[in-house]
């Protein structure tokens, strides 16, 4: 999952109004410069599994909404499109085996690491697509936000 991806986001999403143009993209950069722990510019999928990794509170290997709703510390207007979106077969859990998928949805390139603009251009149209109708999410649909951008 991608909430440490998003998480900066979502803070700025606890007022219930979308950030947008320069505030969104400081907050998408916020949440890249937090998983980038070695400073290099660039997120590997082992970055990407340590963050996630984290919001497993009880280390089965998946995410559950009420882990992801504790992590995030969001009301559940904020965080559920967000979780919505990742959860695609729907059972209410994200598995951690699955961030290599979400790397490359990511990597435009193709050179399996995401660097600060293949992040930030993939994650603020993924937030604009989700949080479309300005905080409310996409009615059912924020799954198909993940893959379109």
């Amino acid at each position: 999952m991608l909430s440490l991806v998003l998480f900066a986001v979502c803070v700025g999403l606890s007022s219930q109004q979308m950030p947008h143009g320069h505030e969104l993209t400081q907050l998408v950069d916020q949440g890249f410069n937090f998983m980038d722990t070695d400073k290099n510019g660039i997120l590997s999928l082992e970055e990407l599994s340590t963050a996630s990794a984290a919001e497993d509170l009880d280390g089965d290997g998946q995410i559950s909404f009420a882990e992801y709703m504790k992590y995030t510390n969001q009301t559940d207007a904020v965080a559920r499109p967000m979780f919505n979106a990742y959860d695609t077969d729907g059972d209410g859990m994200l598995p951690l085996d699955h961030m290599g998928e979400y790397l490359t949805l990511m990597d435009k390139n193709g050179d399996r690491h995401v660097d600060k603009n293949e992040y930030e251009h993939y994650t603020v149209k993924l937030i604009q697509c989700i949080y479309s109708d300005h905080g409310h999410g996409s009615h059912g649909h924020a799954a198909s936000c993940v893959t379109q951008h």
